[in-house]
C-alpha cells in the first residue's frame, strides 16, 4: 500500500511539472508577443494566465532561473540589438520598438549588458 502512494505521489508531482512547464511556456510566448508593449507587466501575464503574481513569479524564477523582469529585459535587448544589426533607426525608435519609453533608460540598461551605447554598438558592426 505505501508502493502504490508513492506511484501516485510520483504520479501527482509529474503532472504538476508538466502544468508548470506549459503555463511558464504560455507566459514565454505572451512576452514575446507583448514585450514591445512598455506597460507590460507581470500582473498583466498573470490576468492572461488566471493566477497569482506572486505564485507566477515564483515558478518562472524556479522553471527559467531568471526573474520575470529579467527575461523581459533580455528579450527586449536582443531585439534592441536585431534591430541595431538590420536597420538603420535611430536609437530613440529601436528604445521605443522594444518596449522603452524612454531613451536615455533603453541606452542605460543596454550600456549596462553590452558594456556600451547602442550608438556605439552600431557603429562596431
Amino acid at each position: 500500500m505505501l508502493k502504490t502512494a508513492r506511484k501516485m505521489n510520483q504520479a501527482i508531482n509529474q503532472e504538476r511539472d508538466m502544468t508548470t512547464r506549459q503555463v511558464i511556456q504560455q507566459a514565454k510566448q505572451y512576452i514575446m508577443d507583448n514585450y514591445q508593449n512598455p506597460d507590460l507587466s507581470v500582473e498583466m501575464i498573470c490576468r492572461h494566465l488566471h493566477m497569482s503574481p506572486a505564485y507566477f513569479s515564483t515558478m518562472f524564477k524556479k522553471e527559467t532561473g531568471q526573474a520575470y523582469i529579467a527575461y523581459l529585459t533580455e528579450i527586449r535587448l536582443n531585439k534592441a540589438v536585431e534591430l541595431l544589426n538590420k536597420t538603420d533607426d535611430k536609437t530613440y525608435v529601436i528604445a521605443s520598438k522594444v518596449g522603452y519609453q524612454e531613451q536615455n533608460y533603453f541606452s542605460y540598461v543596454f550600456k549596462k549588458k553590452f558594456g556600451v551605447s547602442p550608438t556605439k554598438f552600431r557603429g562596431a558592426r
